[in-house]
């Protein structure tokens, strides 16, 4: 955990997950540690990139990870990352909808998420 505040700063670590526990084991399963680095700069980059805050973008792969999971399918941290992204771009400068989490939702549930593939049971 401490790569990501270390990356976005306390201050801004806390103001953007203090009331948010989930979130924050979230982050702490999915991108903290050496062997999440890649995937940790992929989501401050796309975050830093896009109009919606951090907590946004984290909420949202929590979204995608539970429906994911919900289906049992799974999908890279890196591709959900980009399923993200292009859910935040497909509504537009223009949307109405204005909520990372919602369109994510939304756009999981009217056209799924044809890269995602079946988890294998060991």
């Amino acid at each position: 955990m401490f790569e990501i505040i270390e990356c976005i700063g306390a201050d801004i670590f806390s103001e953007q997950f203090a009331d948010s526990p989930q979130l924050v084991a979230f982050l702490e399963a999915h991108f903290a540690g050496i062997e999440n680095t890649s995937a940790r700069r992929q989501l401050l980059e796309a975050a830093d990139e896009s109009e919606f805050s951090l907590h946004q973008w984290v909420e949202s792969l929590s979204i995608a990870k539970a429906w994911l999971d919900a289906r049992g399918l799974e999908l890279a941290m890196g591709e959900q990352i980009g399923y993200v992204c292009c859910a935040g771009e497909a509504a537009g400068a223009g949307a109405s909808l204005t909520h990372l989490p919602s369109l994510v939702a939304e756009m999981l549930e009217t056209y799924g998420c044809e890269r995602a593939t079946k988890t294998v049971n060991e």
